[in-house]
């Protein structure tokens, strides 16, 4: 079968200036490519495009889009012109590897003295990695390195003024995912807003509360401090199960409704993610304190031959009763009216100690720590991870990860110790829907048809065509 002959080429050649802009014209717009565009149609779009945008670096995005034959003139397509979000991730993650610019003086121009960097205390980020990573949980190393200079940047930041840091975890969201950092403050906030009546008033600087929380979405930006958990807050988190957005001021879309946006709600699971999986090894702290509210650090403790067993270890953080707080709160009871005995008050709830043992049975009202019961058998809602499975192997790390809010885990070597959430902050449980409220009354009076007219109004009182 002959080949079709080639169409003539097009000459471009001219005696003058005049002659040579109508062929060069036409060759651009005969020549077409397989998609069916030409080359005049697609530097007119180029061209436009960068009018339009004005970008920084124009000749780099002109040879870039000429070179890839692409252009983003789609609405619902990402423009290839603007920056991409590797490219912001890629700077935001540069500033980690960088020391701080100082500050600029409006008026000179000049750059300032910076402030001393904030004295802080933490944890060995990277030996923790390396115990997370034989055991298999947390996050990959270069995650851990930049998480550390994240804790490094947010322990000196001087306006924050941290005392102590602690990487709590990763949150993960359908959009974006949070890094929780554990804080202590130097110079704790108080709040100057009083609780109404009725209302279980909130901890503050103590029980849940005692610990301040940062979370950001990105390893170099500004981490955001997290509102102090309310009781309202963390009763209502128990009776809903909804997947964080990335977004703090999201709406928390759930029934019953949720008192906040979802900068509250991340707070409140966390508090109750904290409050049933932070543990540590027993005998690594002890009580002090006449209540045995708080613990110290054991002087002479002697680590285990083996972390690889539930019943070495035990809760570190207080627990979190039924009414949102780690201590009860009792309301007054009414005063009683003439006549009448006055009403017995309410018995608080009793919550287990601090330290006590995984394995150890008691009575949980909230149901986020364990599922043994008192007169029931069953075994404690943890299970044993471990960096090798052979016997005899030394320096094995091992630990215990939480089968009631998957993700968490606590891994541990000789004196060392840490733990790390990661996870979608969901407990591993039956979701039971709360029901609707009851369905309002009826009316009580029948609805029966009157036979009776309306008053007819007095023509003195009717208004007059004027008036109307």
């Amino acid at each position: 079968m002959a080949e079709p002959a080639p169409e003539p080429a097009i000459e471009v050649a001219g005696t003058n200036a005049q002659d040579k802009v109508p062929a060069a014209l036409a060759y651009l717009q005969k020549a077409a490519s397989d998609a069916g565009g030409n080359v005049y149609d697609h530097l007119t779009d180029v061209l436009s495009k960068l009018l339009q945008e004005k970008p920084d670096k124009p000749v780099d995005l002109f040879e870039y889009s000429v070179l890839t034959k692409k252009l983003a003139l789609d609405v619902k397509e990402t423009p290839v012109l603007l920056p991409t979000l590797k490219e912001t991730h890629a700077a935001t993650t540069a500033s980690l590897f960088s020391a701080p610019e100082p500050p600029i003086n409006p008026e000179t121009g000049e750059p300032e003295a910076a402030e001393p960097p904030n004295e802080y205390e933490t944890e060995n980020v990277m030996t923790d990695a390396s115990l997370f990573e034989a055991c298999g949980v947390g996050l990959s190393r270069s995650e851990m390195y930049r998480v550390m200079l994240a804790v490094k940047a947010l322990g000196e930041d001087p306006v924050v003024k941290v005392a102590t840091v602690r990487f709590f975890g990763k949150m993960l969201g359908t959009h974006a995912d949070y890094y929780v950092f554990e804080t202590t403050l130097k110079e704790p906030a108080t709040p100057e807003e009083e609780t109404p009546e009725g209302v279980v008033p909130t901890e503050v600087n103590s029980g849940v509360n005692a610990y301040t929380y940062f979370v950001t979405t990105r390893l170099g930006d500004k981490p955001v401090q997290l509102p102090d958990a309310t009781p309202a807050a963390i009763v209502c988190a128990r009776q809903i199960k909804k997947f964080l957005t990335g977004d703090l001021d999201a709406h928390v879309s759930a029934y019953p409704l949720f008192p906040g946006r979802e900068a509250m709600y991340l707070r409140a699971q966390i508090a109750r993610i904290a409050a049933s999986t932070v543990v540590c090894p027993v005998g690594f702290f002890q009580l002090e304190g006449d209540e045995g509210t708080s613990v110290a650090k054991t002087e002479e403790f002697a680590a285990p031959e083996t972390y690889e067993d539930v019943a070495s270890w035990c809760y570190r953080y207080p627990h979190v009763k039924a009414q949102g707080r780690v201590e009860a709160f009792v309301f007054p009871p009414p005063e009683p009216a003439e006549g009448e005995e006055p009403a017995e008050p309410e018995e608080p709830e009793v919550s287990p100690p601090m330290l006590t043992a995984l394995t150890e049975s008691y009575d949980d009202v909230s149901g986020d720590y364990a599922r043994l019961v008192p007169g029931e058998e069953g075994g404690a809602p943890w299970s044993v991870v471990t960096s090798s499975m052979v016997p005899g192997v030394k320096f094995k790390v091992g630990g215990v990860k939480s089968l009631l809010w998957p993700g968490a885990a606590a891994v541990a070597l000789g004196n060392t110790f840490a733990n790390v959430y990661v996870g979608y902050g969901i407990k591993n449980a039956p979701f039971v829907p709360v029901p609707p409220p009851p369905v309002a009354a009826e009316f009580d009076a029948a609805l029966v048809e009157s036979s009776e007219l309306p008053t007819r109004p007095d023509a003195e009182t009717m208004p007059t065509e004027e008036e109307g």
